[in-house]
């Protein structure tokens, strides 16, 4: 299997690890759509994380949530070791062009990776207004990457915090602008289709839990939204 260097790590909030994987030009380049994925195997575990980083760059990004299995290597493992990675893998969205077209990022967790490429494109292509992130949290302080989120909004990015709590007021410091909604991202978004603030004919790029999934391709039966996934 192909392999690649562990070459950075940091605390990227709610419970994640940012953490960065050196390959060389020619597999960066093999990145070509936000929702590809790697996986890294281990002598004992192999594990499956979507990519995090900007299209076809080095260093490969991922977050990564300490669970166990492949996920100890890279939150443990010191910088400079190999480490086994194969990959790019998947289709991914093919979303990168679409201009003239509301997009929906609608993420879970360390799911949160796929928006980040996308929304990058979407910022450089002058269409972040037109642009909504749900991103489903169980309370406001665990929010990842809260800055980069934080800067997404800052330039027009219309967030949504959804929160399986009941704590819509709480911790008002975490990114002010953003709107609040209480329960599941794909009743937020449900909601606000039903409410008319999501556009008629918006994609719905979704990564999340199965059910979620499950939730948000019955709803685009239904609504006047497409529903892509990369599963």
């Amino acid at each position: 299997m192909p392999s690649a260097v562990l070459s950075a790590r940091s605390d990227a909030g709610g419970g994640l690890l940012l953490v960065a994987l050196d390959v060389d030009a020619e597999r960066a380049r093999a990145y070509t759509a936000p929702g590809q994925y790697v996986e890294v195997r281990t002598a004992s575990a192999h594990g499956f994380f979507v990519l995090a980083s900007q299209i076809g760059e080095t260093p490969w990004e991922l977050l990564v949530k300490n669970a166990g299995d492949a996920a100890d290597a890279l939150v443990s493992l010191p910088f400079g070791s190999t480490i086994e990675v194969k990959g790019p893998m998947g289709k991914g969205f093919a979303v990168a062009r679409i201009v003239d077209r509301p997009v929906v990022v609608a993420v879970v967790g360390s799911a949160l990776a796929v928006a980040r490429p996308v929304l990058a494109t979407r910022i450089a292509e002058g269409v972040a207004e037109n642009t909504f992130l749900f991103l489903g949290l169980r309370a406001p302080t665990d929010l990842p990457i809260a800055d980069e989120v934080a800067a997404w909004s800052d330039q027009g990015v219309n967030v949504v915090l959804c929160l399986s709590r009941a704590e819509l007021e709480h911790h008002p410091e975490v990114l002010p602008k953003a709107k609040r909604a209480m329960g599941y991202v794909q009743v937020a978004v449900a909601r606000a289709v039903e409410a008319g603030v999501l556009p008629p004919g918006a994609l719905a790029v979704v990564a999340g839990p199965d059910a979620m999934l499950a939730d948000m391709r019955a709803l685009s039966r239904t609504a006047p939204i497409e529903v892509v996934t990369n599963v």
